[in-house]
């Protein structure tokens, strides 16, 4: 019988073994696709280049802030130079390693000039912070590791 022959298994074994690996290819690239690259990077050929604007303007304008991540709870105390206040910031939480962690929180300005916000609860891990105004027209940027954590942002420290 031909299925008792072991040359024939060698002939179709090892064409189907080859679609098989195929199809599991392709389920597991549209599963787990690559993330975006961030808007504050620019790709100059094959190399992405970090774009230092936003530290520069953050800089300028002598920013500096000190923040408190509580297991519900982000505070934040902003010192400006001669800049004005914005009304409220916006901080992104990135976990390090899985992007569907990644969280974005409006602070609101509170009648003592902090910045204060709700946070569900964060897994535990590696998380880098950026912190910025509505406008996005400067940045803050630190990391932690998990909570309670303190951080103290100058322009231009890198996570």
């Amino acid at each position: 019988a031909w299925f008792n022959e072991p040359f024939m298994w060698l002939v179709v074994g090892i064409p189907l073994l080859t679609v098989i690996a195929g199809v599991s290819t392709v389920v597991i690239a549209s599963r787990h696709k690559d993330t975006m690259v961030s808007d504050q990077f620019r790709k100059e050929g094959l190399a992405i280049q970090h774009d230092p604007a936003r530290d520069l303007a953050a800089a300028r304008i002598g920013a500096e802030a000190s923040v408190s991540i509580e297991s519900q709870r982000l505070a934040v105390t902003l010192k400006l130079g001669a800049a004005e206040p914005p009304g409220a910031l916006v901080a992104l939480l990135s976990h390090a390693t899985r992007a569907e962690l990644d969280r974005l929180v409006v602070l609101s300005r509170e009648a003592d000039g902090r910045y204060v916000a709700i946070l569900q609860e964060l897994p535990a891990g590696h998380w880098y912070l950026e912190l910025s105004p509505r406008d996005r027209s400067w940045r803050l940027r630190g990391d932690f590791s998990g909570l309670p954590a303190t951080l103290e942002l100058v322009p231009g420290s890198t996570p």
